[in-house]
């Protein structure tokens, strides 16, 4: 059926009627109080200004660049079945639904019904001549109902919802990052602990070796059982922290199964990483500020505070007439007949016009939305506000982290050379009989504490390296950002 459009006298009647009460709207002086932060007028610091090594920004897959395959299928393993992830992509199908929801309302509604069915009429209740008979009571109608949206309410609705699917896209992404990096960081890990057991190993090999050193001096009368008894009561002790280090093992690829989204016994069948922990990693030689308004965390703040604002039209707009314009055309039939005498001319009947809503008294409902519309707006800017600065802070960390273990690195690594030429020559020494076997244990003990030291802090590079890239958004596409 083809509806007539209304006439446009009733529209514009409609229209200046609107115009002439919305001097009614009253939002009692409700205004936002926060404005967002401009993230190029931070000071990023020291550490961030001098920053000019020879590393660009991070781009998308940054873990290639440690050279270890196996790594790359865990992150893809783990982006793929980690229940975040998947909590992240349903938020987002949600998001979608909610704002098909919205849209709805923005479009007119067409809706069609009837009923059919033998009904006995009253004598009493019902004038002649149908008054005490059974007859058919049919009816079949074509409603349509569209609210003219003059003050932007729906429109503004609609734009919240589209906005809100928009921010939680980026949320997904912040989600997937950091996914990444704790995947990135528990492989780096787990190379930490097969390098400790690697030392600790290599302790234990040496041990057993001096201590068959000092046994066959002791059988030759060159070492006493004092000597004999230190040698072998270092070996159960070292053997202690390579059964401590396997159990170290272990539990790190307990951690990457789990994060990928399997069980425990993924994480038996995981091999050694190949990657190196003295891989080499730099400083960016950018500055953040270009950067850190990309980030999908600080994207999805923005995108929050549009979301509100949107939702603060959407609240005003209620102060003000609400005009929908309606129609409908229907059959019907409650008169003596068969069962199609509604299908008539005569049965038709039609209405067209205009419904028109103003609010008056509320009690002050509609105020207390404004309120609270105003209220999630501020709440929004302060925590994009917050995001922005924190995100500088987390940059200016571990740039100023990165720094501090390069220089600890190299102090290390000059300590351990030392350590390794005094261990030598304490061996070699105790084996001629020029030193006593207290200097052995002495540089052995020292060795060891360099060799731990030095895989350790080659760890913390890698591993703040991670947390670099996650805090400059893990080469996150600017595209997404459309503010």
């Amino acid at each position: 059926m083809v509806f007539a459009a209304p006439p446009a006298r009733l529209v514009s009647c409609c229209c200046a009627a609107a115009l002439a009460l919305a001097g009614c709207a009253d939002t009692g002086g409700i205004a936002p109080a926060s404005t967002l932060i401009d993230a190029a007028s931070v000071d990023p610091g020291t550490a961030l200004r001098a920053t000019q090594g020879d590393a660009g920004w991070p781009q998308l897959a940054w873990w290639k660049r440690m050279g270890d395959p196996n790594l790359d299928a865990l992150v893809t393993q783990s982006v793929g079945g980690n229940p975040d992830m998947r909590i992240a992509l349903a938020r987002g199908q949600l998001a979608e639904s909610a704002a098909r929801i919205a849209g709805a309302a923005t479009e007119p509604g067409i809706s069609t019904g009837g009923a059919f069915g033998r009904t006995r009429f009253p004598r009493l209740a019902t004038p002649q001549p149908i008054g005490g008979h059974t007859t058919w009571n049919n009816h079949v109608s074509v409603d349509l109902a569209y609210d003219l949206d003059l003050w932007g309410r729906n429109r503004a609705i609609l734009q919240a919802a589209l906005d809100g699917v928009q921010a939680t896209a980026a949320e997904a992404r912040t989600v997937q990052i950091n996914l990444e990096t704790s995947v990135v960081r528990a492989y780096v890990d787990l190379a930490l602990q097969y390098a400790l057991l690697d030392v600790n190993q290599a302790n234990l090999v040496r041990q057993r070796n001096i201590y068959d050193i000092v046994h066959k001096r002791a059988s030759r009368g060159l070492a006493s059982e004092l000597e004999v008894s230190q040698a072998q009561t270092q070996i159960p002790a070292l053997l202690a922290q390579v059964q401590q280090s396997e159990r170290q093992v272990a539990l790190a690829k307990n951690q990457i199964a789990i994060l990928s989204g399997q069980g425990p016994g993924a994480g038996e069948r995981l091999l050694r990483p190949r990657l190196l922990l003295e891989t080499p990693v730099a400083v960016p030689s950018s500055l953040p500020a270009e950067l850190v308004g990309h980030r999908p965390d600080v994207v999805a703040q923005r995108w929050r505070v549009e979301a509100a604002a949107h939702g603060i039209k959407a609240a005003k707009a209620d102060f003000y007439p609400n005009i929908d314009l309606v129609a409908s055309i229907g059959l019907a039939s409650a008169a003596f007949g068969n069962f199609f005498t509604f299908v008539s001319r005569d049965a038709v009947g039609h209405n067209v016009g205009a419904a028109i809503s103003l609010p008056l008294f509320d009690g002050g409902r509609r105020q207390g939305n404004y309120g609270v519309a105003t209220a999630s707006y501020d709440l929004a800017v302060e925590t994009y506000n917050k995001t922005v600065l924190a995100a500088f802070q987390s940059v200016a960390d571990e740039v100023i982290s990165l720094r501090s273990l390069g220089d600890q690195q190299q102090d290390i690594e000059a300590s351990l050379k030392s350590a390794q030429r005094a261990y030598e020559l304490a061996e070699k020494g105790y084996r001629g009989g020029f030193t006593d076997y207290l200097n052995v244990l002495a540089t052995e003990s020292e060795l060891r504490r360099q060799q731990q030291a030095l895989a350790l802090v080659q760890a913390a590079r890698l591993d703040t390296w991670a947390r670099l890239m996650q805090a400059l958004g893990g080469g996150f596409d600017a595209a997404m950002d459309q503010d």
